[in-house]
């Protein structure tokens, strides 16, 4: 009877497998992500860049309230894309860790234990009766023994280290821009101007039409958002 279940069947409980052994729900969260606009992170020698797209249709709202890019210390930074209340969930989570962490330790969290710690959560939520998978992918980027590092964590809980990747919309288009012209040994400053470049390429302002951007060199940050022209 199986090969004439209707799918309906088992996306209706997060801890019912199909028999072709697929998670629907987390199917469905990484759909959600999908149709998110891109965030794009890369590091290279010098460092770290993420840049964010973002639609603000509104001119009455204060644009600096939407953020995709949060910085938790001088060292650990996130970008996300997918559902907004799902994402203001899971950065109130990690900014109680990462003070519950200073506290004890006195030091702040390292990148991997932030992205061990995540991904235990958003796995824990493909398990369990009565909860649903988050609709994000999440971006955790910062210093491991002083070398620049980036993760990807999907919706599935897996996580995955890169040194340029995208999530949410455009993801492939993107990164088919990106990765032919990628260089670790190339300068920051290059680098940045590929990604908002590969950006630009494939995106409209339909789409999005501003960017958030971070770059972190040698202990200095910067942000800006800038328009998407």
């Amino acid at each position: 009877m199986y090969p004439n279940t209707p799918q309906q069947a088992y996306d209706r409980a997060i801890t019912v497998f199909s028999p072709d052994g697929r998670l629907f729900q987390v199917e469905y969260a990484r759909e959600a992500v999908r149709r998110g606009s891109p965030s794009v992170g890369a590091v290279c020698k010098q460092g770290i860049v993420i840049v964010a797209a973002k639609k603000i249709e509104n001119n009455l709202v204060v644009k600096d309230t939407i953020r995709k890019i949060e910085v938790i210390n001088d060292r650990l930074f996130l970008a996300t894309a997918g559902l907004v209340a799902d994402t203001k969930r899971v950065l109130d989570y990690v900014k109680d860790l990462s003070i519950s962490y200073r506290n004890m330790f006195n030091e702040d969290s390292s990148p991997i234990y932030m992205v061990k710690q995540l991904s235990n959560l958003f796995q824990s939520y493909t398990q369990y009766g009565g909860v649903r998978p988050f609709g994000i992918s999440i971006l955790v980027a910062g210093y491991q023994d002083d070398s620049p590092v980036l993760y990807e964590i999907d919706p599935s809980g897996a996580y995955t280290g890169y040194y340029a990747v995208v999530i949410g919309g455009k993801k492939k288009e993107i990164e088919g821009q990106i990765a032919p012209k990628y260089d670790y040994k190339m300068p920051i400053s290059k680098l940045e101007d590929l990604i908002i470049s590969s950006i630009r390429s494939v995106g409209d302002k339909d789409e999005y039409n501003y960017l958030e951007v971070l770059i972190s060199k040698g202990g200095k940050l910067s942000y800006e958002l800038k328009e998407l022209k």
